[in-house]
């Protein structure tokens, strides 16, 4: 009777017991947040999104984004698709109010809200890949010009030039895009054509941030408040890590987020890392918060830019590609580009131009001695930068045959005859005159110049003034018979001539006439630190350079291009 008394008193006094910490308990769960609870019931979410495009419900296409009327960003394959990607910050949260209930919850805001084109069905979805289509095509077009852009330059280029390997793997780049371009573009043009059911649909994948020695953990979305614009998520397990307690329940971590979104606006990380300019996303070396280093810019308008910058601008060496443009490598000051410099070596091709002025010069005749040949120094109007010591062998030369239709070089065949003798790659040039006709020109300069077996291609040499050209009738008639030249050249000797102009005739007339750089190489006289920046064969550096052999300055020229290209362009359009 006793022991069943201690029982009932040991029993009373543990209900009061376990009556008194629960009331404690209760009244720990009431008391009001403090800042360390809301701490510790803080994470912070990464949130990434796509489109899945499903054929008779399966998937078969993604896309990493929506813009302008038409899907961006595609991929077949579902690993490699860019998805959008944002950092938000959120609450772990109670079910219950009072009791722990948390089983992995989170709430966090409402971003990446998916479009209304979710809601498009059938013959409406494959007009809207008709249009995406349609805009991939010219994203296509945009990487073909990149694309020959740094071809070209590969191809008159090497790697001992600065800044090739990286042309290189952006060439690599750009051609591993076009062909994953093509292959959506395969599938999306399929998918207008086919019959089949089509739907598309937003994914939503949620990971929570790990900290030091932690696995990511993903998330399932449970629920949307779309008056309160957030989102509630839970763990795949439906377990909440260990360590992590809290206190908040939905509504109050509601009421949270939006005092945080409004003390913190920019809670909400973005979607792409790097420095927002107006012209693209920067990425790279920064001082007070603007480009100075190096670092890359990716352009709103698809282009790039990998280089040196300087207080916010382009200054240094970088290079430059975008979409319908020509490439630029090479020197740029306070944002503009300056071109690029050469670094000259004795494994650049050179060669000389002769006319009468290098045998006679004030009123005294002058021999060249064509065994003792050696260009020794490149000329001075110009700053270069020289590898080693200026002693270059001449690869080939140009001498002037006729003028107009009147002028004979007195000193033609003699030069040409020696400079083939002497093993020199020869050619034959013709200066243009703007008061004769072009083809009335041609006929005399075929009449009296040579082509023999292994010669250059001929050169049209077109040097008028703004005065000449308009007393001929201005550019569109200088044009006209320039055109007749070259056709007339091109027809009788089986080559396709050359265009010798000078960098102030490329930059005020050659705009007007794009189809000569189309179908003729060109020539460019330029005597700056720069090289031109268009297309060309031959550079022609400067008009004062040395040659031993030589009285007085002589034109230097050097090849676009090392050993390999020169070779080929030999092959195909000498004699």
């Amino acid at each position: 009777m006793l022991k069943i008394r201690l029982n009932r008193r040991i029993g009373y006094v543990g209900g009061i017991v376990l009556a008194i910490l629960l009331l404690l308990y209760l009244a720990y769960r009431c008391q009001p947040l403090s800042q360390k609870n809301m701490e510790e019931s803080t994470v912070v979410v990464s949130q990434s999104s796509y489109y899945q495009i499903e054929v008779n419900g399966k998937p078969r296409i993604y896309f990493s984004d929506y813009s302008d009327s038409s899907f961006v960003g595609g991929s077949i394959n579902k690993d490699s698709i860019y998805k959008r990607r944002i950092e938000q910050h959120g609450y772990w949260v109670n079910r219950f109010s009072i009791i722990p209930s948390c089983f992995g919850r989170i709430v966090i805001g409402w971003n990446h809200k998916p479009s209304r084109i979710v809601n498009l069905r059938d013959n409406h979805l494959r007009k809207l890949l008709f249009h995406s289509l349609i805009q991939m095509d010219a994203e296509l077009g945009g990487l073909q010009t990149k694309r020959n852009e740094l071809g070209y330059y590969l191809r008159v280029h090497s790697v001992q030039d600065y800044g090739y390997n990286k042309i290189a793997d952006y060439h690599a780049m750009v051609v591993q895009q076009m062909d994953s371009l093509q292959r959506i573009m395969k599938v999306v043009h399929d998918m207008t054509l086919s019959t089949s059911h089509l739907q598309i649909r937003q994914i939503n994948n949620y990971v929570i941030q790990p900290n030091a020695n932690k696995k990511t953990i993903s998330c399932n979305r449970l629920k949307i408040y779309k008056e309160s614009q957030t989102v509630l998520l839970q763990t795949e397990t439906g377990m909440t890590p260990f360590g992590i307690s809290t206190r908040l329940t939905i509504p109050k971590a509601i009421d949270n987020l939006k005092q945080h979104h409004l003390l913190h606006p920019k809670s909400v990380g973005p979607e792409i890392e790097g420095i927002h300019l107006s012209s693209g996303i920067y990425k790279g070396e920064t001082q007070k918060g603007i480009p100075n280093g190096y670092g890359k810019l990716f352009g709103n308008n698809g282009s790039f830019y990998d280089g040196h910058w300087k207080r916010g601008k382009r200054d240094g060496f970088g290079i430059y590609v975008a979409p319908n443009e020509y490439l630029q490598v090479g020197e740029w000051k306070n944002d503009i580009f300056k071109g690029e410099r050469l670094t000259y070596t004795a494994e650049r091709i050179y060669g000389i131009d002769l006319s009468r002025h290098q045998h006679e010069q004030n009123n005294k005749y002058y021999h060249i001695y064509w065994n003792k040949l050696r260009i020794t120094d490149l000329g001075t109007l110009s700053s270069k930068t020289i590898n080693g010591k200026v002693d270059y062998p001449i690869s080939f030369a140009y001498v002037k045959s006729t003028e107009g239709c009147t002028i004979l070089n007195a000193y033609y065949l003699t030069d040409y005859t020696e400079a083939r003798r002497h093993g020199i790659r020869t050619g034959t040039y013709h200066f243009f005159s703007t008061t004769t006709p072009g083809a009335a020109q041609a006929d005399y300069f075929l009449k009296h110049s040579k082509f023999n077996k292994h010669d250059l291609p001929p050169v049209l040499d077109v040097e008028p003034s703004d005065v000449q050209i308009a007393k001929m009738g201005g550019a569109k008639v200088m044009f006209r018979n320039i055109r007749a030249w070259l056709e007339r050249v091109r027809r009788r000797t089986g080559r396709r001539p050359i265009l010798y102009i000078s960098q102030s005739f490329v930059n005020q007339y050659l705009p007007l006439a794009p189809d000569l750089t189309d179908n003729y190489l060109v020539w460019i006289a330029r005597y700056g630190e720069y090289k031109p920046n268009v297309k060309l064969i031959y550079w022609q550096l400067s008009p004062d350079g040395k040659v031993r052999g030589i009285h007085g300055g002589v034109d230097i020229n050097v090849f676009n291009g090392y050993r390999n290209q020169y070779e080929d362009f030999l092959k195909r359009h000498c004699f």
